[in-house]
């Protein structure tokens, strides 16, 4: 891309062009010839930003949301045929017991127990119910969306209000719903690329990760053969930051069944049920979580050591940790094969963070404890940043 030139080298363009074409000195209309090259000066600036504005939004790597005034979700919009997913409910069915006739208005609130998975927090139900005998099932909905409000099946809620005929406490029986954070915008433009990149292939390793794409809450899978039984897939799935169970990937019960069941089938219920199928006949899919390995820093003789630098640190290391991920050979670019820890990038990363101005006289780097030079990732492995020690 060609570079903007500043609105000063386009004003002395246009001032030395008005003056040469109209064979005028220095001091000939300065004032005249000044106002009319700032003015144009700053139109054409406008221009060139439009240009680079245009050219941007061309493609879905640079391309900005539709909030920016960009195009990234009419993209979307047609090649995925979907916008960035909102967050969504939890949408479960739970069981109940009573006497036959008890009933459960529509509306009524229950709050999740302090020995359930997400405990503390408020469901509902939007229909309401009469028990056909001593137990029946209900539909429950959490009040907000989001993974804070994700229910495992065992786990117990309690009605809100005295009923009569059915017993308070309730039982959760199966997720209907995954509550999940809304798509990030880096998110949402990978799985846009990745539908440019990865062609539909009858179950190669690039399906499993379009597949797994279909289902909110999911950064990336991994697929692999079996090691010793060919006809095992196992895919291990990461979880989005916001969407895990522990903040670094590890996706919840609900979230890998959901995977298994878009592996399956095709979740969009609008296609005919002959179109729907997915997995080939011979795959036997193994739906796995990802494996989380600690990586520990310590930093020896910080100069300049304080909150600030300690938080940029751990910040740009988190971030770089993120970026690090197992290499699945016919589903990755190799040019973006990125699947190697070494002390050496990790330390450089460290330098670029606290620049010239500060220094530190030794640094190592341990990988699930034990201290290390070099670390592949591979197979469920991913890492995150556990402790960055200073001494």
């Amino acid at each position: 891309m060609k570079p903007i030139p500043s609105i000063q080298q386009l004003f002395s363009r246009i001032s030395a062009d008005l003056k040469n074409k109209l064979s005028l000195s220095d001091g000939d209309l300065k004032l005249v010839l000044d106002a009319c090259a700032s003015t144009l000066a700053g139109e054409l600036k406008l221009c060139y930003l439009y240009i680079v504005d245009i050219q941007r939004n061309q493609f879905p790597d640079t391309a900005d949301t539709a909030e920016e005034g960009g195009e990234l979700n009419r993209m979307g919009a047609i090649k995925l045929n979907r916008q960035p997913r909102p967050a969504t409910d939890g949408i479960y069915t739970a069981t109940v017991t009573g006497i036959t006739g008890g009933e459960i208005r529509a509306g009524l609130t229950f709050k999740s127990n302090d020995n359930s998975n997400s405990p503390g927090h408020l469901y509902i139900t939007d229909d309401a119910y009469i028990l056909p005998g001593s137990a029946g099932t209900i539909t429950v909905r959490s009040l907000d969306p989001g993974p804070e409000y994700l229910l495992n099946p065992g786990d117990g809620l309690t009605a809100t209000e005295p009923l009569i005929g059915v017993d308070q406490l309730i039982t959760i029986a199966t997720v209907v719903q995954i509550p999940a954070a809304a798509e990030s915008t880096d998110l949402y433009r990978k799985t846009l690329i990745d539908s440019y990149r990865l062609e539909p292939q009858g179950g190669a390793k690039t399906d499993y990760r379009l597949w797994s794409a279909d289902v909110q809450g999911v950064q990336r899978v991994f697929p692999y053969l079996k090691n010793g039984d060919a006809g095992v897939v196992q895919v291990y799935v990461e979880a989005t930051p916001a969407d895990s169970t522990d903040g670094y990937g590890t996706p919840s019960g609900a979230l890998l069944l959901a995977v298994e069941d878009a592996i399956e089938f095709d979740p969009d219920a609008t296609l005919p049920l002959n179109e729907r199928g997915r997995r080939p006949i011979q795959a036997i899919p193994e739906v796995l979580p990802v494996e989380i390995k600690p990586v520990d820093v310590v930093i020896s003789s910080l100069q300049t050591d304080n909150a600030d630098v300690r938080a940029s640190i751990r910040n740009n290391m988190e971030a770089y940790l993120f970026s690090i991920r197992p290499f699945i050979a016919g589903a990755d670019l190799a040019r973006e094969k990125n699947d190697i820890l070494t002390a050496v990038k990790v330390q450089s990363v460290v330098n670029d963070t606290i620049g010239n101005i500060n220094s530190f006289l030794d640094f190592k780097l341990f990988v699930d404890g034990v201290e290390i030079n070099t670390f592949t990732f591979s197979g469920p492995n991913i890492p995150y940043l556990r402790n960055v020690n200073y001494n």
